[in-house]
């Protein structure tokens, strides 16, 4: 048995790895077009990402909705999830299944659904409302990290906190927010980067003049692919690896996918 897991593991990390590995190295090819394998080796391709204008306005758009969805999410999902979690509020479980209706939906819905209401809301062309659907469709990420922060927070650390005359504001900043603030960054973490990540929704309600980088990226495959876009492929990969040591370095990730209960 444990053959095969090591097996299936080891098969499980190929898979994802191998594709990675070939963006990464497709990413510093030295030659006119994109080719693998690479004729040569530079770092050509990340000069050419860096000194093209459209590329950089792009990149710098979808940096603007990246935040913009993280400060959604957390006025949003924080609260929110501290509502569900700790208090008996009515309707309580058709509440949290309308905030978790983002993720379950198909994705191609609810961006034809963000189409049509910023088209009648005339706000189409703008970059906010990419932000709100991003930020709408990613916001149970956030908020299933922020639970099991709140799930392993010992209670009776809060109860303590109220016995030596703490008030409520002064035991959620003192103790109730350190406690779960490894949950929040993971799942900061984690929507931002699907914030500056997200193609489907950013497709149907971006225009020419506010593309995000996957748009830009998916505009230039017209033709034979230029070899910054696999350079600006390379950043999101880089981007991806950043986030997986910051999570793998929180505590609040081992406590979501190990229960000691």
């Amino acid at each position: 048995m444990g053959r095969v897991v090591r097996a299936s593991l080891a098969l499980v990390v190929a898979i994802v790895a191998v594709p990675l590995l070939i963006v990464v190295i497709a990413s510093v090819s030295g030659g006119e077009r994109l080719t693998f394998p690479p004729e040569s080796l530079s770092l050509d391709p990340y000069r050419a990402l860096l000194g093209n204008e459209e590329i950089r306005s792009a990149l710098g758009r979808s940096l603007i909705v990246g935040f913009e969805v993280v400060v959604i999410s957390l006025i949003v999902g924080v609260p929110a999830t501290i509502a569900l979690v700790r208090y008996r509020i009515r309707f309580r479980t058709g509440i949290a299944l309308y905030m978790i209706l983002g993720v379950a939906t198909p994705l191609i819905a609810s961006a034809f659904a963000f189409l049509v209401l910023s088209t009648r809301a005339g706000v189409l062309g703008l970059l906010w409302p990419i932000s709100v659907g991003v930020a709408i469709v990613n916001l149970p990420f956030l908020m299933f990290s922020v639970a099991s922060s709140l799930a392993s927070l010992d209670p009776r650390l809060e109860e303590a906190a109220a016995t030596l005359g703490a008030e409520q504001v002064q035991t959620f900043l003192f103790v109730t927010l350190p406690g779960i603030m490894p949950g929040i960054l993971s799942g900061t973490i984690m929507v931002f980067v699907l914030g500056i990540s997200e193609f489907v929704i950013s497709l149907l309600l971006s225009t020419v003049s506010i593309q995000t980088l996957p748009i830009a990226m998916f505009a230039s495959l017209r033709g034979p692919p230029p070899p910054e876009i696999a350079a600006a492929a390379g950043l999101y990969v880089l981007a991806a690896l950043m986030v997986v040591l910051t999570l793998t370095s929180l505590r609040s990730t081992e406590q979501f996918f190990y229960r000691s209960d």
